[in-house]
């Protein structure tokens, strides 16, 4: 009995995201290091998402520049040193996609997969963890596998049709905010050709349900529109 009660406790504590609306917006800032051909590249930035899909992300470095995004896909790009901003109408960036927003929406189970079209093809239990492998409607996408330990994810792997691994992302230091638990440091492995890229993402300072002015953020009426070039 004790050990039921136990695990009710972990379960609503790790799923209390659950409900959309208990936070209406989450913050954070983010350091994000890229090893790639042997160069280090470093991009600071501050996160804001809100639980109606809007995001905003505030770059400070390598550059100064704000992107607005939706759960769409629609995203603006505002350049305040130029007063410039580009319209991107590509959808190749949602707030969907923000690992923040994923967590604080509470798809925990999936990592957002099942809004992108995927389904949950078989799990099994290995060592104690479990194992999911998600499959896509659309024949062409690659399987994803995510394993779990303590209801929590820590890895995430694309495999292409002859399952070999195109990219895999390890999560680590969950922490527990306020109103949910969410992973602080995320570490990504790209394979391309012959090469890899590392990403590793780190998170501080998470906010839950406080203001700041970057939530509310609108690019100036008088900037200019600038398009986005096309190869």
């Amino acid at each position: 009995m004790k050990d039921r009660i136990t695990f009710l406790l972990l379960t609503i504590l790790i799923f209390s995201a659950s409900n959309a609306f208990a936070q209406k917006k989450v913050s954070a800032d983010v350091e994000v290091k890229q090893v790639a051909k042997g160069k280090v590249t470093t991009i600071t930035k501050s996160v804001y998402c809100a639980n109606n899909g809007r995001l905003v992300v505030h770059f400070h470095k390598p550059e100064d520049y704000f992107v607005l995004t939706n759960s769409k896909g629609e995203t603006r790009i505002y350049m305040p040193k130029t007063n410039e901003v580009f319209t991107d109408k590509s959808n190749a960036l949602s707030s969907k996609d923000e690992l923040l927003s994923i967590f604080m929406s509470g798809r925990v189970d999936d990592l957002a997969l099942g809004l992108y079209g995927y389904r949950l093809q078989s799990s099994s239990n290995e060592e104690g963890k479990l194992k999911k492998l998600f499959v896509s409607s659309d024949p062409a996408a690659p399987k994803v596998e995510v394993v779990f330990e303590n209801f929590l994810p820590i890895y995430m792997a694309y495999l292409d049709a002859s399952g070999h691994i195109t990219s895999k992302t390890y999560f680590s230091k969950y922490t527990t905010t306020e109103r949910f638990t969410f992973p602080t440091r995320s570490t990504s492995i790209n394979y391309v050709a012959k090469d890899s890229t590392i990403t590793r993402t780190i998170y501080s300072n998470i906010q839950v349900d406080k203001d700041a002015p970057e939530f509310n953020f609108e690019i100036p009426s008088g900037a200019k529109a600038v398009a986005i070039p096309t190869k």
